[in-house]
Parts: structure tokens; C-alpha cells; sequence
């Protein structure tokens, strides 16, 4: 199936953009994690008011594609694809902790929708039943949440897909 490769790469390829394209300026510098280790957590919540406030409906952890699969330098530019075609290998370095879907109406197709890549660079906050956030892991589904858009990096897809600046939990 080649669906869950394409939305691979559309992950990979839009944390490329945040990183190249995002406002530094809200978060801290600390230092690097291990490879292979995500640094979650990190930064401050940015001083203007959310983009978004909903929801979470949709939690999923990133998994590196890394066995059986094709590294991006060695496809051709205008190649085709087809769902008979091995993977796309994450590049190494990539530091996305996964994707949360945030909804402003939750069950109906009314509303604003962003499904959010969060990474190393995501500042969480806030409190989930009496636990810090401060890891992708304390996300869950249920949660409301304020979040913030990493500025000019989102594809106008339904629902939205952007890089995730901040993320606070306001409701467990």
C-alpha cells in the first residue's frame, strides 16, 4: 500500500520546511540528544494567541521506516511510483516524536482541523490529570488543547497539515 509511504514522505518533507523556514526565536537552545533520540518538550509557548484551540482526536507515535526501503537520494526526480514500490528510508536525523489531530468540533466535519507533526523543536506544556507535560507520550486523545502553528509551514489540506510550534494541554 502506498498511502501510509506518501503521507511518510509529506511528514518528513513538511519537518524539513519547519525547520528550514521556522521562527527560532520562542524556543531555548539546549543541547543536541543522542541520534535516534527525540528531545521532546523543549522551548516556550509562543507570545501570541493560539492558532487553534480543540480537542485531540488522533494520536500517533512516529515509527522510522529504516529496514527494506529505499534511501530518498537514490530515487529519481521524475520517477514513478506505484504501491509495488519498497518504502521511502526515513533520513537519519529526523527528530519527529509523531502526529496529533486537533479538532475545533470534534465529530462533525464543521470546523477547523490541523493534524500536527510534533518534533523535538514542539514546546508541551500544561497539565494532564495531575501529570506535567512534557513528552509526545503524555498526549492522549480527549485532551483540549491550545496550539500554536508553526509559522507559514502548513499544507491547506482537509483536515490542515502543519508543523506544531506548541501544544498546551488546558483539559484533561
Amino acid at each position: 500500500m502506498r498511502t501510509p509511504n506518501v503521507l511518510l514522505a509529506g511528514l518528513v518533507s513538511l519537518t524539513l520546511v519547519a525547520g528550514a523556514c521556522g521562527d527560532d526565536d520562542s524556543t531555548e537552545a539546549g543541547d543536541d540528544p543522542p541520534a535516534g533520540v527525540v528531545d521532546e518538550g523543549g522551548g516556550d509557548l509562543p507570545d501570541r494567541s493560539p492558532d487553534l484551540t480543540g480537542t485531540i482526536t488522533a494520536v500517533d507515535a512516529f515509527a522510522p521506516v529504516t529496514e527494506d526501503c529505499v534511501p530518498a537520494e537514490d530515487l529519481p526526480p521524475d520517477g514513478t511510483t506505484s504501491s509495488d514500490d519498497p518504502p521511502t528510508c526515513t533520513p537519519e536525523g529526523i527528530e519527529i516524536a509523531g502526529t496529533v489531530v486537533v479538532e475545533e468540533q470534534p465529530g462533525v466535519q464543521e470546523g477547523r482541523k490541523i493534524s500536527y507533526t510534533v518534533t523535538a523543536d514542539t514546546a508541551l506544556a500544561g497539565d494532564a490529570g495531575g501529570t506535567t507535560v512534557t513528552a509526545f507520550a503524555d498526549l492522549a486523545e480527549g485532551q483540549t488543547v491550545d496550539s500554536w502553528v508553526v509559522e507559514g509551514v502548513c499544507a491547506e489540506s482537509y483536515p490542515e497539515q502543519c508543523g506544531a510550534e506548541a501544544l498546551r494541554v488546558t483539559d484533561p
